[in-house]
């Protein structure tokens, strides 16, 4: 027996479960037809009185008439409170800068396959690299994916259509600084007013976010160890801390006895400075800070970044190659790649060899085997 929809009155629309258990709601709003799906019941006279609330202040849309960036712009608004800062700022810079311009005023239940194919293809005629491009489909298939269990849409495109960035040429290229290239970096940084941090993230491996959110309360040393607590993103210019980026960036990250005796220096320049600027130092209580005692955004040390490696003569790598740098140098050494992983946040062994490890010419050359080396030895010939 067919279940009858659940009426709430007249204007405020119905509800009806469906064989799979889940609720579609229904309403008209000024001629036009608005429905849904949802988990429950509940939710569904949720979505139901959310709709008439809309109404009422004139916000309801059409779907019929809403375009792509209008129904991403209000599903990025939507998930902003249950999302990272730094994951909100990603996509809405990728759907005003990738997206909109594109296939932006595309209506939305018009949207096809051809029409990402489109988007793709402009991707790569502006250069746009093979990581930004998977972000950005990554971002359409979660949001149109919604739009399609809503029944916004009828089918979710973003499956059907994937980005292919042209393949480029990276022969030679490496994403980390080689051992040599690192030792002049290190002796660069260690010249300059603003090298302390460069040296602090190149021996810990740290994300330049943790860095910069640490504290002097983070810091044990007597045991030789400081803890991730915070995160500080760069959000349009200002500061926004946050929780680490995953259950493992939560760590405790064991220092060597040069980076204890670099954060005692770091503090007594800090001492000076606090008392050189008096009411105009802003206490922070981070290790690394401004010039006025502040938090320190992580895109400024861009600009810091590029100057050092140019004072140091070495390839200017973006600052999460230190990162990289310091995975590839520790396991080139012997580190256990355990350790390593550990080190560095990571969830699994398998995701910092696959992402973070360089193997050098000089390992490559060192490991060379010749053609005896892989056979078995003679057996000694007994008389």
């Amino acid at each position: 027996m067919t279940r009858q929809p659940t009426k709430r009155g007249n204007g405020q629309g119905s509800v009806r479960k469906l064989p799979s258990g889940r609720f579609r709601f229904e309403i008209m709003i000024d001629g036009k037809r608005f429905s849904g799906i949802a988990p429950s019941k509940t939710a569904a006279q949720q979505e139901l009185s959310k709709l008439i609330a809309d109404a009422t202040r004139g916000g309801v849309v059409d779907p019929s008439a809403e375009t792509v960036e209008q129904y991403l712009t209000r599903w990025l608004e939507a998930k902003k409170s249950s999302r990272a800062q730094r994951t909100h700022d990603i996509q809405a810079g990728h759907l005003r800068r990738d997206i909109a311009p594109v296939i932006g005023n595309k209506r939305l239940q018009k949207l096809s396959p051809a029409d990402l194919r489109t988007l793709f293809d402009k991707l790569n005629a502006h250069n746009l690299g093979a990581s930004s491009q998977r972000q950005i489909h990554q971002f359409l298939l979660t949001a149109l994916g919604e739009a399609a269990g809503l029944e916004i849409i009828s089918r979710n495109v973003a499956t059907l259509v994937k980005p292919n960035p042209p393949k480029r040429n990276t022969e030679g290229e490496l994403a980390a600084f080689t051992p040599e290239e690192a030792a002049a970096f290190l002796q660069a940084a260690r010249a300059d007013h603003r090298g302390a941090w460069f040296e602090f993230a190149l021996s810990t491996g740290m994300r330049r976010g943790e860095i910069c959110g640490l504290r002097w309360t983070d810091l044990n040393v007597k045991a030789g160890t400081i803890v991730v607590s915070e995160n500080v993103i760069d959000s349009n210019g200002k500061v926004v801390v946050s929780a680490p980026k995953t259950r493992g960036s939560r760590r405790t990250v064991h220092l060597s006895s040069d980076v204890l005796a670099l954060l005692e220096r770091v503090k007594a320049q800090q001492n000076q400075e606090r008392l050189m600027l008096r009411e105009k130092w802003r206490e922070s209580g981070r290790i690394f800070t401004n010039s006025l005692g502040g938090t320190l955004l992580p895109n400024n040390m861009k600009r810091d970044m590029a100057r050092i490696c140019e004072a140091a003569g070495v390839r200017r790598l973006p600052v999460h190659g230190l990162r990289h740098t310091y995975a590839s140098v520790s396991l080139k050494r012997g580190m256990p790649v355990e350790v390593v992983s550990k080190q560095l946040g990571h969830a699994s062994v398998a995701f910092t060899l696959a992402q973070y490890r360089t193997v050098y010419q000089g390992e490559r050359e060192s490991w060379a085997l010749n053609m005896d080396d892989m056979l078995p030895a003679p057996k000694a010939r007994v008389d």
